[in-house]
């Protein structure tokens, strides 16, 4: 059993200057280059000791990064200052891109024929929201369709649409047949439905308010090893705006789950009263709403006779540790079992890289453009060695064996 030692005066003094060092720290203007001096801050003024705890600090550093209701000086823009962030930078719900949707599940969206600047990149988004090239509504002939439904790092946070692993993905399946000598008159289209911070419920109502319309042939459900946490930040966003739940199993749950009125509660600012009390009450159903999630799209996908694959998006520098990874990706895969969907593991994209080579900035971890084209490169190799996912796209052609698999994709 742990042992619970009394905090003295002495040590408490002692952790106070601590803390007030590294803040005075974080306060120094770094130069660029010096990106390990900021991710030593980072880990310094982190205590996590386990994956539940870095977690929880991960929390905050979203709730930092896309911002809410949060007020400027709150936990997550301290967690980011902490990390480097200058003043200046935006966070993503103050950036002018999205719209914020009063009352609604989905709580925002991108908005669309944006031509703006999101953290120092272009950033743009067709007529549809989609962080993206134009399209049409209806699908063209002889167009093979594949919808990406995911959250910031699919959409591409800090990253050109071109950039975008679902962009090169798109690319490369146009060219993939003449590079490998034969033709298709097939015309291949990825549609790039992620939003930042969209957790799984999310994903699953982009969806079904979105992208069925666009009459995919394939659907790619992005996961990653954060998605319970996003799934908190949006149910407590959800009860904090009191918005209307359309699904059946998402009131059940939260009913178990023992939520009143009261948890609804709001103060002044618009913060939930009793957050802290919310999370704790929910907490255990996250990954039971996970399955449920996942298996409502999975019955429409079969009801629309739609293919449904599920692909694991690693965060830079976070999820490198493989004994760490082993509990959600388990998770991931009995839910992808259940539904009978292929998933592709690519949560070891990145291990044995230097994060600074890959991270859009020493206190952010999403991919940069290299990293996407590492996303690319892993996804597209399981593709093009997984036969039954290699006929969908070209019907009646033969994978290539994973030990012919040459360095440069074919």
């Amino acid at each position: 059993m742990a042992l619970i030692q009394p905090t003295t005066v002495a040590a408490a003094r002692v952790g106070m200057i601590q803390a007030l060092i590294l803040i005075a720290i974080a306060a120094i203007p770094f130069p660029e280059k010096w990106s390990r001096a900021r991710r030593l801050l980072a880990a310094a003024s982190s205590n996590a000791a386990n994956r539940a705890d870095s977690d929880h600090n991960a929390t905050g550093y979203y709730e930092g990064l896309v911002g809410g209701v949060e007020a400027p000086g709150g936990r997550g823009e301290l967690m980011l200052k902490l990390m480097g962030k200058p003043n200046g930078w935006l966070r993503f719900n103050d950036a002018g891109v999205v719209r914020h949707l009063d009352g609604d599940f989905l709580q925002f969206e991108l908005i669309p024929d944006i031509h703006s600047v999101l953290f120092g990149q272009p950033f743009e988004t067709n007529s549809h929201g989609m962080h993206g090239p134009e399209v049409t509504v209806e699908k063209p002939d002889k167009t093979f369709r594949v919808a990406l439904v995911g959250a910031s790092m699919d959409m591409g946070w800090g990253v050109k649409a071109a950039d975008t692993y679902a962009y090169q993905l798109q690319e490369w399946l146009n060219h993939h047949p003449k590079k490998r000598g034969f033709q298709t008159d097939r015309k291949f289209e990825v549609l790039n439905f992620a939003v930042a911070a969209y957790s799984p419920l999310q994903r699953l109502e982009s969806f079904r308010r979105k992208a069925r319309e666009f009459e995919p042939d394939l659907v790619i459900f992005a996961a990653t090893m954060l998605d319970t946490r996003l799934m908190e930040i949006h149910l407590c966003d959800v009860l904090r705006t009191d918005s209307n739940i359309p699904y059946d199993f998402v009131r059940e749950t939260l009913d178990r789950a023992g939520i009143n009125e009261q948890d609804h509660m709001v103060n002044s600012k618009g913060d939930l009263v009793y957050k802290d009390r919310v999370k704790a009450k929910i907490a255990p159903h996250y990954w039971d709403l996970y399955d449920a999630s996942v298996g409502v799209l999975a019955a429409d996908c079969q009801e629309l006779g739609i293919p449904l694959m599920m692909i694991v998006i690693p965060r830079v520098g976070k999820d490198m540790n493989p004994a760490q990874r082993a509990e959600p990706l388990s998770r991931l895969q009995t839910i992808a079992d259940h539904y009978a969907m292929p998933m592709y593991d690519l949560t070891d994209t990145f291990d044995e890289m230097d994060p600074a080579d890959l991270e859009i900035a020493a206190w952010d971890d999403h991919p940069n453009a290299l990293g996407h084209h590492r996303l690319f490169m892993a996804l597209s190799r399981h593709i093009v060695t997984d036969q039954a996912r290699y006929d969908l796209f070209y019907p009646g052609r033969k994978a290539i064996p994973q030990s012919d698999l040459p360095e440069d994709l074919p």
